[in-house]
This record gives C-alpha cells, structure tokens and sequence, in this order.
C-alpha cells in the first residue's frame, strides 16, 4: 500500500503545483549533456531500489549503506577545533529490493555506453539509471544523490525537475592521494575518505604506504618494518623551518595485510581503485632502521622525527636492496589487485651514492657519468619485474631525470613541467601539479588572519584548482599522454581525519570538474554555484568537514 501511496503522490506532482520553486539543478562535476523537462518529480521518503542482475543487486546495498552514514543533525564543536555542520533533515530512508514494477529506482546494464557512461532519466515514474558497467551505473548515483539532496522538501518526500542526463568522464585516471605516513589514520578513517573519493566520481586512491618517518604496511618476510619501521620516538611541534621542539611521544601505526584487503575490498566496491605507494630509492629511512644493511653506511638509522628531505636512501650498489624491494613488491602485489604500483621516486639525494664503493662500482660498470643515472638503473630493474606480474609503474617526474621507458607512467608534482616534458617523448602522464593540487597548503591568502591551521605554506584557493589546464602547452597530438589528473594530501601538519576533510572540500570539487568535464571555456562563477547548490547539502547531510572560506568570500 505503502508504495502505490508514493507512485500516487509522485503523478500528482507531475503537475506545476503554485509556490514551489524549482529551480534548476546543479551537478558536479558538470554532466555533458543534461536536460531538464516541466514536469515536477516527487522523491519519495521511502522506496526501494532495483537492481537487474546480481552486480547490481550488491551495487544498490553498498549505495544504500553509504547513505547511511550520515550524522545526527545540528552543529557539533569538535576537540579538534573543526565544526561539523549538518542540515537538519533525514532523507532518504531507503529499502533495498523489491521488483523493477514496485521500485522508484531501477538500475540496469547498457552495452552500448562506455564503462563510465551512464544515463539517467528522473520522471514521474520513477528514476531509471544505465551504466555500461557496474562503475557508469554508480556514477550515475552519485548523480542522483545530489539531486535528491538539493531537491525542495514537499509533502511525502522532496520535489525535483524531471531530469535527463547523458555523461562520462573525460579522464580515465581522477585521483587523491592520503599520506598515511606522516600521521596514521585508522581503517575507519581511511574508509571514510573513499566515501568522500565516490562522492566526487573521483576513481583512484592513491594510498601512500612508505616513508622516512613511518612504514605503514605489514610485510611478512621483513616483519622489523613494522616491528622497528612503523614507529618514530618522537614527533616534530611547529614547522620543521623555525621549530626544534618535540613534543617526547612514540607515534605509530601500521596496516596488517587483513586490514589492507579489508580497504581494498571497500573500495572495490564503491568502484574505486587502490594504488599503493612504495617508495623508492629515496624516503627510505623507516627501512633502514629496520635493516640497516639496505643503506650506503649500514648503521646508525632512527625513523625520522622530522619533515623535510633526508640524504639516508636505499643503497643502490647493492644485489641485496634490489632483492629486498623485489620482495616486498611480491607481497604488495598480492595485496592490490589494480594494473598500477606507485614506486615514488622523488627527493632523493646523490650525496650517499657519491661515497659509496658499492654505488660507485655499479657506476663504473655500467659506464655511468653522473649519480642520478642510478635511479634510471633501479627502475629498470623494478619495471621489468613488475610488468612480470601484469603490473605497471608510476612515479614522481623525478624518475625522468634517470631515464624511463615509454612505459613508464609519470606523476608530474613539481608544476606542469615535468608533465609536459613527459608527454612531448610520448609518456603518458598524470598530472598532479603542487602549485593547483596539493591540498595541504592554505587555501587562503592569509592564514594566520583567517585562522587556518598551521600548514607547509603555499596557497590555492578553491578557485586557483578549478582553473587548470591540464592540457596547456602541448599539441594535439600529445594531449593523448594526458591520463588524467590528481590531487594530494600531504600529512606532516594534518595530523587527524577532521583536519583532512577541511583541506580536501571543497577543493575537491574543483579536481572532480577538471577529471570529468569536457576541456571547454570554463566559468568559476557558474561552477562555484553549482558547488553550493549541489555538493554544500551533501557535504551536511554526510557530516563532513568543509573549508568554509570559499563560501564565506574569503580569498
């Protein structure tokens, strides 16, 4: 009875009903084709979802359950000094299966569309969402989740336009890295920011696994790096430029391999891919101190208790380091099965291998000039025995100043530059620029007037992210290389979840636009409003912690 009351009320609001306003509805990131009709459509409060075959089935849970993790309404102060705001409505209440007949929301599988496409149609009878495969059907979800989420309240559920959409993303590759190392977050935590990745259509996570001042991934054949590794005696207080306080604390954490597969599988589900990074040959100092014998010196390494780059990298002069990241590749493979393994690559000093015999006898066989060619020496020992497993490598653009092969994948952070150096010798590229991306600097002008926490420094705004080209100076042809873009989250002064999500929304926004709409003539002011209308209401209903400058006209 329940349901033929909701079909009832969803008819009757086909009708233009006086005083309500239905205003135009507002996606991000922009579709690429959207229509709005004159009809009005009445969202019911309850009504079930259906799913066409048993993907499906198991795609509409998994929505359902992230609709779930919403917070109680009302403002709550946290102690970590953020404020979650939340609107004060519950909706949806949703129920999982019933029969494509009975549902209001009816998923299916269409051939004919690309894997990300989707269509969506929003009518009187309900919604109906096609995807060409399971992943095209949940972005289309994440579609209708903010047009649910900004629709009027009105008798029996929220009244929106009648609605059709036909999209897909322009990039393959839209991603956001978390850097687990600097500070720990928990599995919960880590979970938490995938919901907020789906969200955004974003598609990749890009989880930073190794570093100097933390190993965060168990390792079974070497268990001193996270016995030893995953611990530093104490933690930096202040900027590491003008600070020499220490705040006397143990800091650690590590993630088991159940726990990884835990993570993996969550976000598999919520059709995200997991990109673990392992870095090589520099950030390594977690590793030497668990085995001394993988430096040039072999002893006297502690975790590193402050930021900033170390000289202390693996010793490339070695049989026995090659042997030793082969083997934590075995097990890391094991462990995420998408086609990429970040291998790092930046920051890696040469002062090492300049004193060291073993670099130094490497050099001199293989007629080396110049130290940096031996991390184009690692690489190509590390690729071909990644590709073995039907992997592939990414890096920081640093891997380019060693030599890489066409098929090597480039991370370009330092600018553009690195990434249009990549793509003109025919590398595809993911560009992943400090000066529009990386979400640990300011997002204000000025901080300290503001009162942004304490950050490396640097600024973007929300507005200085929307407007990359991820495109500029290359020609048409080598515009193929681009594989799509990403942003990174950096962790030395974010040291908990809350301070995370400040940082990453709404700037977030901003990355899934330039991910997923067509390279056109861009508009902040036309995207800043469909930010507000559209992703300001699920930011609240889901709890989350946003950056309120933007919104607020702070620059």
């Amino acid at each position: 009875m329940k349901t033929l009351i909701n079909i009832s009320l969803a008819v009757l609001a086909a009708f233009m009903i006086p005083g309500l306003d239905a205003s135009a509805v507002s996606i991000v990131p922009k579709p690429q084709q959207i229509r709005e009709t004159r009809s009005q459509v009445l969202i019911p409060e309850k009504f079930a979802i259906y799913g066409a075959d048993a993907s499906l089935k198991d795609l509409a849970k998994t929505y359902i359950e992230s609709l779930d993790k919403q917070y109680p309404a009302g403002t709550e102060k946290l102690e970590t000094g953020f404020s979650r705001i939340v609107s004060d409505f519950e909706f949806p209440v949703m129920k999982a299966g019933g029969s494509l007949n009975k549902s209001f929301v009816r998923l299916s599988l269409n051939p004919e569309l690309a894997k990300e496409e989707y269509t969506m149609q929003v009518t009187v009878s309900g919604v109906d969402i096609a995807g060409g495969s399971t992943v095209g059907v949940w972005w289309g979800l994440q579609t209708f989740t903010q047009i649910m989420l900004q629709a009027a309240p009105f008798q029996g559920g929220r009244m929106t336009s009648g609605i059709s959409i036909q999209d897909k993303p322009h990039f393959a590759y839209r991603g956001a890295m978390l850097d687990c190392c600097r500070h720990f977050f928990s599995v919960e935590e880590v979970k938490k920011f995938i919901d907020i990745l789906a969200l955004h259509k974003l598609n990749i996570f890009h989880w930073h696994l190794t570093e100097d001042q933390g190993w965060r991934i168990e390792i079974k054949k070497y268990p001193l790096l996270t016995e030893v590794g995953s611990v530093r005696k104490e933690t930096l207080v202040g900027h590491y430029r003008d600070s020499k306080e220490y705040d006397g604390k143990p800091y650690g954490g590590y993630y088991t391999q159940k726990e990884i597969k835990e993570i993996v599988d969550y976000a598999t589900a919520r059709q995200i891919t997991v990109i673990p990074e392992i870095e090589m040959p520099g950030h390594a100092v977690a590793a030497l101190a668990s085995y001394p014998w993988l430096g040039c010196k072999g002893k006297d390494y502690e975790v590193r208790t402050t930021w900033g780059i170390s000289t202390e990298v693996f010793c490339l002069g070695k049989e026995t380091t090659y042997d030793f990241l082969k083997n934590v590749l075995d097990e890391v493979c094991d462990l995420f099965p998408g086609e990429y393994i970040h291998i790092g690559g930046d920051e890696a000093p040469s002062s090492e291998w300049k004193q060291c015999p073993h670099c130094q006898e490497i050099m001199k066989r293989e007629g080396f000039t110049d130290e940096r060619q031996l991390q184009g020496y690692l690489i190509r020992q590390i690729e071909p025995y990644l590709n073995a497993k039907g992997k592939k490598i990414i890096g920081w653009d640093e891997i380019l100043d060693g030599g890489v092969t066409k098929t090597a994948t480039i991370m370009s952070w330092r600018g553009p530059k690195g990434g249009i150096k990549a793509a003109k010798q025919g590398n595809h590229v993911v560009m992943s620029p400090n000066s529009y991306f990386y979400l640990d600097y300011y997002q204000t002008a000025d901080p300290q007037a503001n009162k942004e926490p304490l950050g490396i420094g640097g600024y973007v705004s929300l507005e200085k992210a929307y407007s990359f080209d991820p495109y500029a100076q290359l020609t048409e042809e080598e515009k193929q290389y681009i594989t799509g873009v990403q942003a990174n989250t950096w962790a030395e002064y974010i040291p908990n979840m809350d301070h995370v999500q400040h940082m990453d929304l709404p700037r977030f926004a901003a990355l899934s636009e330039v991910g997923w709409s067509e390279d056109g003539e861009k508009c902040y002011e036309e995207f800043f409003v469909r930010v507000k209308n559209s992703l300001l209401p699920a930011y609240q209903y889901f709890g989350y912690i946003y950056a309120p400058y933007a919104f607020d006209g702070i620059k």
